[in-house]
């Protein structure tokens, strides 16, 4: 992606900011999604979606980056570019599904390629969604809005199902 056509998405992004009120939706309260990816542009232009919609957002420029963060912050979910310096997006999330640590925080991949090995090995690895860049703003919150719904119904059957003491059946 050329820097004339990020340009002209951010611009009409700002543009469409200034149009409508946000929306609060009564999920995103609270919710933290942490955007992982190499391009400040992109990035910003994320931010900007996000935060519109009542998102709490924390970026990271590289793989690396994004465990340490995603281990210090916990957020609700990860937006991860693939294609990024010293460690790439299939090797974090990776990492961060394989670590019982981090294992629960949904992943959601992001690309520029229209590869669809990009695609199915981000699933493979336990992605729980894919974007294509450019980022179409409906489809980002979408869902990153109904990935975050489902890990926080099963974070909360999960704790309901710890509350029952072993051995026992609840009535």
């Amino acid at each position: 992606m050329d820097k004339l056509a990020l340009k002209n998405i951010f611009t009409r992004m700002v543009a469409h900011k200034e149009e409508q009120p946000p929306r609060q939706p009564q999920l995103t309260k609270d919710a933290a999604v942490l955007i992982v990816d190499d391009s400040r542009t992109i990035v910003r232009a994320l931010e900007l979606m996000l935060e519109r919609d009542g998102y709490l957002t924390y970026s990271a420029a590289d793989g690396v980056q994004a465990i340490a963060l995603t281990k210090r912050q916990r957020p609700d979910l990860v937006l991860m570019d693939v294609v990024m310096p010293n460690m790439n997006g299939f090797e974090a999330t990776r990492a961060l599904i394989n670590d019982p640590e981090t294992a629960a925080i949904p992943v959601i991949m992001m690309s520029g390629t229209e590869r669809v090995s990009d695609r199915i090995w981000g699933t493979r690895l336990g992605a729980k969604g894919f974007l294509a860049k450019p980022i179409n703003r409906e489809e980002l919150l979408g869902k990153v809005h109904s990935v975050i719904a489902v890990a926080r119904r099963a974070q909360e059957r999960d704790q309901a199902e710890a509350i029952v003491a072993p051995g026992t059946t609840p009535r």
